[in-house]
C-alpha cells in the first residue's frame, strides 16, 4: 500500500488523510468491484468541485464532513437532493473500505441475539429509531446489554462524531440516554442502569430563582413596574414598550447568573443600589468578558448598559460612579454602524442573480407543492409561504407579521390586500401601510381560505393562528420561515433579514433611494435608513457610472439611463435639505 498522505489543511490534524489519497487508494484497489470503484471516485471527485477546495485539502474526517454538509444545500451547486445524500453514502463507504470508519455498524448489519431481543420488545417507533444505531453499535463491540454505563454511551459519542455524519451527534446521544431511562422505567426486564442525560448546551447558564432574596425580586419586579409607567406618580412619563421591558429582565437576570457563576454570593444583593454597586458590575463583566474570548459583543453591551441606566438614570449614583460606568460603557458596549457582518454575509448571497431569482420565485413553488401534497405538513408549507410573501411585499419586523389580526389588519380593496399596522404596535412608532400587488394578494387570500382553518380549525382572529385564541409563537413561527427558505432554495436568511435583503434590491436597481428605503422599511429618519444601507448598492452605483462612461464614449449623452425624476437625495450629501440630485 502506498504511503498515506496526511492532509494539507491546516485547520485539520495531520494524521488524519486527505480525500485524495483515499481516492487514490479506492481507484488502484481493483479488489473492488469497478462500479462501485468508479462510484466512490466520482463522489469523491464531486466534492472537490462542491466544497470549492483541492482534495489535498480536505480531511476524510466525518467530523469535517458534517460540518460542511450542514450548511450545503443542493440548489447552491445545481444539483438534486437525492445526488448530495448518495454522495455522502459513497464517502463514507470510501473511507470505511479503507479501514477509517470501523465502529459504528451498518444499519443493515446483524445484531447479536441479546440485543435484537432488546431491539424486539420495544413496542414503539420512535424508541426503535432513537435505540437502533446504539444498539448496533454496542453489538458489534461485543458489549451487552447489562454492560451499558455512562462510558459505553460517551464512547458511542466520540463514534458517532468521528465515523458518520449525522447532523447532531450530541443530539442523538441525548436521545439515547433519555430513551434508555424511559425503558429503564417502564419496561420489566430491561437493564436497570440509568444514564446521565448530558447537557451539551453551554451558552445556557440561568440559575433558579430561589438562589436570588425575595427583597431583591421585590426590588426589581418594582423596577419594572416603574418602566411600565404604571405607578401613579413615580412611572416614567414615556413607558417602555412591553417587549423592552421584557428585554430589561431578561439582561438582569443574565447579569445576576453571571454573578452566580463567577462565584459570587447573589443571595447577599438584597436591593437595586447593592444590585448596581460598580465592584459587582465590574465581577459579572469579567465573567462575560472571559467567557467570551477576552472581548466584548452585542449581548454583553446589552447587559452593560441596562445596569448603567438603573445607577446613573434610575438611582442618580454620584459622580464619581456615573464616570467610571461611562468609561466601562466605552468598552463594552458595541457602536453597530452599518450592517453586522452577519447580516452583510447573508446579503453577500443575492449579489448572485440566480439566488434572487429562487428567492423572488419561492413563495409560489411552495405554494404549488403545498397544493400538490397532503396533511400538516403542506398546510405548514402553505404558512411558510405566505409569510414570506407578505415579508417580501410588506417588509416588517416578525413580531407585526406574527400578530397580524384579520379583523383588524387585513382589508381587500378591489383586487388588493391592504396591511394597516397602528404607530403604538409598531417598534418604532411608525404607522405601517402597504398595498400589495394583486397576485401576492390573491396567494393570501387562497392560504386563508384553504389552510388556515386547518392549522387551527377552532377561532382565531390571528392570520398566523396559535394556541388559546393567540397568535402563533414567535420563536416557532421565526424557525418555520428560516428553515423551510432553506430547504427549499439553499438561501440562509432569518425573518428580520427580508427587511435587508429588501433595501438590497431596491438599491441595486436605484441605487441612491435611501429615502424609499426609509419609507418602506418605516424608519423614522433617513440617517437610519442611509447608516445601515450605505454601500449595499455600491456595484450598483458603479455599473450605472461605467455605463454613463461608455455612453460618452460612444458620443452618447450619458443622460438616458438616468431617471431625472429619481426620488432620492445626493447620495455623496443625502442631509442637505432641499438638495435634490
Amino acid at each position: 500500500m502506498a504511503t498515506q498522505r496526511s492532509n494539507q489543511n491546516p485547520f485539520s490534524s495531520p494524521s488524519i488523510p486527505s480525500f485524495e489519497y483515499v481516492r487514490d487508494q479506492i481507484a488502484s484497489d481493483y479488489t473492488i468491484p469497478h462500479q462501485s470503484r468508479m462510484d466512490m471516485v466520482s463522489a469523491i471527485n464531486r466534492i472537490e468541485q462542491w466544497f470549492g477546495m483541492p482534495l489535498s485539502m480536505i480531511p476524510a474526517s466525518a467530523e469535517f464532513l458534517r460540518h460542511k454538509f450542514r450548511n450545503f444545500h443542493h440548489d447552491q451547486v445545481g444539483t438534486t437532493k437525492k445526488r448530495v445524500q448518495n454522495v455522502r453514502s459513497l464517502l463514507l463507504r470510501a473511507m470505511q473500505t479503507l479501514g477509517l470508519t470501523t465502529k459504528l455498524a451498518s444499519y443493515q448489519s446483524a445484531m447479536s441475539e441479546d440485543w435484537q431481543a432488546s431491539y424486539d420488545s420495544l413496542s414503539g417507533r420512535y424508541e426503535k429509531m432513537a435505540l437502533s444505531r446504539f444498539m448496533r453499535y454496542c453489538s458489534k463491540q461485543g458489549i451487552t446489554p447489562g454492560e451499558v454505563d455512562d462510558a459505553v454511551t460517551s464512547s458511542f459519542l466520540v463514534a458517532l462524531e468521528q465515523e458518520s455524519l449525522v447532523k447532531h451527534p450530541k443530539r442523538d446521544h441525548q436521545t439515547v440516554c433519555r430513551v434508555w431511562n424511559k425503558m429503564v422505567a417502564i419496561m420489566e426486564g430491561w437493564p436497570q442502569a440509568e444514564l446521565t442525560v448530558p447537557r451539551y448546551e453551554d451558552r445556557i447558564y440561568a440559575i433558579d430563582d430561589d438562589l436570588i432574596h425575595p427583597d431583591l425580586h421585590r426590588s426589581i419586579d418594582g423596577y419594572l413596574k416603574f418602566l411600565e409607567g404604571s405607578e401613579l406618580f413615580d412611572g416614567l412619563a414615556k413607558p417602555f414598550r412591553p417587549a423592552s421591558i421584557k428585554a430589561t429582565d431578561g439582561n438582569l437576570r443574565r447579569y445576576l447568573s453571571a454573578l452566580h457563576h463567577s462565584g459570587f454570593d447573589v443571595w447577599s444583593l438584597r436591593s437595586l443600589d447593592d444590585l448596581v454597586a460598580f465592584s459587582v458590575f465590574k465581577t459579572a463583566m469579567k465573567w462575560f468578558w472571559d467567557r467570551n474570548g477576552d472581548k466584548t459583543s452585542k449581548h454583553i453591551g446589552e447587559v452593560a448598559w441596562t445596569i448603567r441606566c438603573i445607577a446613573v438614570k434610575h438611582l442618580k449614583c454620584d459622580d464619581e460612579t456615573a464616570e467610571l460606568y461611562r468609561k466601562a460603557i466605552g468598552t463594552l458596549r458595541v457602536q453597530q454602524v452599518g450592517l453586522s457582518d452577519k447580516n452583510t454575509a447573508s446579503l453577500a448571497q443575492f449579489d448572485d442573480p440566480k439566488v434572487v431569482l429562487r428567492f423572488l420565485n419561492y413563495p409560489d413553488e411552495l405554494f404549488d407543492a403545498a397544493n400538490k401534497a397532503q396533511g400538516q405538513k403542506s398546510h405548514l408549507q402553505a404558512q411558510a409561504g405566505v409569510a414570506a410573501l407578505i415579508l417580501m411585499f410588506a417588509p416588517m419586523r416578525i413580531k407585526n407579521l406574527c400578530e397580524l389580526r384579520i379583523d383588524q389588519n387585513l382589508n381587500w380593496i378591489d383586487d388588493r390586500l391592504h396591511i394597516h399596522i397602528p404607530c403604538h404596535l409598531v417598534k418604532n412608532d411608525m404607522e405601517l401601510n402597504f398595498a400589495l400587488p394583486p397576485g401576492p394578494s390573491d396567494r393570501v387570500r387562497e392560504y386563508i381560505d384553504r389552510y388556515r382553518s386547518l392549522l387551527l380549525p377552532e377561532a382565531n382572529p390571528y392570520l398566523f393562528p396559535g394556541r388559546k385564541g393567540e397568535s402563533k409563537d414567535i420563536s416557532a413561527f421565526r424557525r418555520l420561515i428560516s428553515a423551510t427558505l432553506f430547504n427549499h432554495t439553499g438561501i440562509r436568511l432569518t425573518p428580520h433579514q427580508f427587511r435587508h435583503v429588501a433595501a438590497k434590491l431596491l438599491l441595486d436597481a436605484r441605487p441612491g433611494h435611501y429615502e424609499v428605503v426609509r419609507k418602506i422599511l418605516g424608519h423614522k429618519t433617513l440617517s437610519t435608513a442611509y447608516d445601515h444601507y450605505t454601500g449595499a448598492e455600491t456595484q450598483a452605483a458603479i455599473d450605472l457610472y461605467d455605463n454613463v462612461i461608455l455612453d460618452r464614449k460612444r458620443g452618447r449623452s450619458g443622460k438616458a439611463e438616468i431617471d431625472d425624476d429619481a426620488p432620492f437625495l445626493d447620495p455623496f450629501n443625502p442631509f442637505l435639505k432641499g438638495q435634490r440630485r
